[in-house]
């Protein structure tokens, strides 16, 4: 039996395949987030299935591409389609009520991970949403001072540039694209996750959490402060909120709320160069 654990932002799964058909082994970049040991927060056991993967279960939630979510008895499924292979779903996770146990059923011959997308971008974002943290579309970049610094924005707003701005003044870059937050020891932390940008930065280790800006194109490099509902507003609109689930929403806003009380929460307006590296380096709480 393979048996794997995967950590990402600091959640951990454990996946286990007894058919040596599927080929469960986690490569780059999901590789970096492999660990030895851990007590996993959900156990997932891996199947081949010969028959067709028959859709059912009450619809929650339809992606409107390539998964849907259902209730099925007490539990949930998710299934994962794809035009080219038909109406039926060729992965289908069944995931019990606390979502801490469940099975993925596969197809075989159709190559690929068990878990790749959408079924691990799901999967997390679930787990986060039950209490845990929040997901953001973010540039993480942990500075020489130590310091952590999150650039928030969707895509396009410059993450990746901002990544590349800050040269030899970054310790590391946690991620160019999607950093997780959460709150370890009373104090906010920043993951990597496996799912990065153009520049493929992804750290699984957790790095402090001491300033977040949300990132503004703009002819001049200028820090704006904001409001409290400004800024959850902002930070809401640039995270994945499970807004089929009513509990998990009203966590992530509250989330968000408490975030910015302990976090300063910014607009960078900037230029796309050195300066504004300068600009967030000056600030009082980068020093």
């Amino acid at each position: 039996m393979t048996d794997q654990l995967l950590s990402i932002g600091g959640i951990t799964l454990a996946l286990r395949c007894d058919d040596a058909r599927v080929d469960c082994r986690f490569v780059e970049p999901f590789s970096r987030f492999v660990v030895e040991e851990g007590s996993p927060d959900i156990e997932l056991h891996v199947t081949l299935h010969e028959e067709e993967l028959a859709s059912r279960g009450s619809l929650v939630f339809d992606s409107g591409a390539v998964w849907k979510l259902l209730r099925d008895g007490d539990g949930h499924r998710i299934e994962c389609k794809t035009p080219p292979l038909g109406d039926t779903p060729y992965r289908v996770a069944t995931i019990d009520s606390s979502f801490t146990r469940g099975e993925v059923h596969v197809r075989p011959n159709l190559g690929g991970h068990p878990l790749n997308y959408p079924l691990d971008e799901v999967l997390f974002a679930n787990l986060l949403g039950r209490g845990r943290g929040v997901e953001l579309h973010g540039c993480g970049i942990v500075a020489r001072d130590g310091r952590g610094h999150l650039f928030v924005g969707q895509s396009g707003a410059g993450k990746t540039t901002t990544a590349g701005l800050w040269g030899d003044d970054a310790a590391d870059v946690v991620s160019d694209d999607r950093v997780i937050v959460r709150v370890v020891d009373e104090q906010p932390v920043m993951f990597g996750t496996p799912w990065h940008g153009e520049a493929q930065h992804a750290s699984a280790a957790p790095s402090r959490l001491d300033g977040i800006y949300l990132l503004a194109q703009s002819p001049a490099n200028e820090l704006r402060t904001l409001t409290e509902s400004e800024a959850v507003a902002r930070l809401f609109a640039c995270s994945f909120p499970l807004f089929y689930d009513p509990n998990a929403l009203a966590f992530t806003v509250d989330y968000f709320q408490k975030l910015v009380r302990r976090v300063p929460v910014r607009e960078l307006r900037f230029t796309r160069d050195r300066a504004a590296v300068d600009l967030v380096m000056a600030e009082p709480h980068a020093a």
